[in-house]
């Protein structure tokens, strides 16, 4: 730590681990917005390394019992993990929480995490401050029924990329999300809506240009680009797979590490994400994701996703990746994230 924020903390890590719900019968796409072991394990070890008491907190519910047993009165500081399992806001449950009992906690508060997550809310959000997001399409629930005559003259030109609104690490997304026609777009909306019931589908044209997760550090005007990781694949041997996909992921991607002054285009990304970033009043740490809509030098940076709590697995997680490409330690990442956190807390 800086020597103005030396301070060794009590620190509660509330999470969900993906592990406890796979065994409680749900399946791997229901649990992948949740914490891997190794994720918790590798925060409360390198917090405890650095000086700090860590108490696992695993899920609101456990959050709940120590608020009401009055627990929570000793925390300095809640080291927020949790993505919820459970409702269209649920993000943002263990933040208010936190937010009622007065207790500072890292990352996003309860309105940002509840914009953010539902991608829809987010581009209309950004198309009114004119930040470039793709022109884009809802589709309502499944008790809703669909006019397609007004889908139809809303959408922008195929291929339109399909995905729920309201979910993350590529849940319902697939080979098949990238739709060519109006006959096949009709069976993937009947698809998604059969998988998430109630939720609503979102259209956007499938953007091809270069593709960029900008990582970010701090809040507000102290808040700065870490890096950049762009990613590179074989079109011919990902044919029909969506990036960005779990189904990508299963491939061998090539990715690089780039700081923001790469070249022009990673400039312009960097300026758009970090805009973004305080506009959306993200704090701490995590991500911005950015796809370019051509391969032309001009091609616009569009914002795909914002993520206000990045994954955080060492090595693995695109956020951390980044950070140690741009040299920085999970150490040196984990005490930024929480002086920033402090600093918030004295302020107030």
């Amino acid at each position: 730590m800086t020597a103005a924020d030396s301070t060794k903390l009590n620190i509660a890590l509330v999470f969900e681990k993906q592990s406890e719900f796979l065994e409680l019968g749900y399946s791997e796409e229901d649990c992948a917005d949740l914490c891997h072991n190794g994720e918790i394990e590798a925060i409360c070890t390198t917090l405890e390394a650095l000086g700090h008491h860590v108490t696992q907190v695993p899920g609101i519910r456990s959050l709940v019992r120590h608020l009401a047993e009055h627990q929570g009165s000793g925390w300095h500081l809640v080291f927020n993990m949790a993505e919820g399992f459970f409702g269209s806001a649920r993000e943002s449950q263990v933040p208010c929480l936190l937010e009622a009992y007065q207790i500072p906690f890292t990352f996003a508060d309860a309105a940002t995490l509840s914009l953010c997550l539902n991608k829809a809310q987010t581009k209309m959000f950004l198309a009114h401050h004119k930040i470039p997001t793709a022109q884009f399409v809802v589709v309502p629930g499944k008790e809703s029924r669909v006019d397609w005559p007004e889908v139809a003259a809303s959408l922008p030109a195929f291929p339109v990329f399909a995905k729920p609104t309201s979910e993350g690490s590529g849940k319902g997304i697939g080979a098949w999300s990238k739709v060519e026609d109006q006959e096949a777009l009709r069976a993937v909306v009947d698809r998604l809506r059969a998988q998430f019931p109630g939720r609503d589908i979102l259209l956007e044209p499938f953007l091809c240009g270069r593709d960029l997760s900008v990582s970010i550090l701090g809040s507000d005007a102290e808040s700065r680009v870490v890096g950049v990781l762009e990613f590179l694949w074989d079109k011919q041997r990902l044919k029909g797979v969506p990036f960005g996909t779990a189904l990508s992921f299963a491939h061998p991607v090539v990715h690089r590490v780039l700081g923001e002054a790469a070249d022009g285009q990673v400039k312009r990304a960097c300026k758009v994400a970090l805009h973004t970033w305080r506009l959306l009043n993200c704090r701490d740490g995590g991500r911005v994701d950015i796809r370019f809509d051509s391969d032309r030098q001009d091609a616009v940076p569009n914002v795909l996703e914002v993520n206000p709590i990045a994954g955080m697995l060492p090595g693995k997680s695109l956020f951390t990746q980044t950070a140690k490409g741009m040299g920085m330690s999970f150490a040196q990442v984990l005490t930024e994230i929480v002086d920033s956190a402090m600093r918030r807390a004295r302020r107030r």
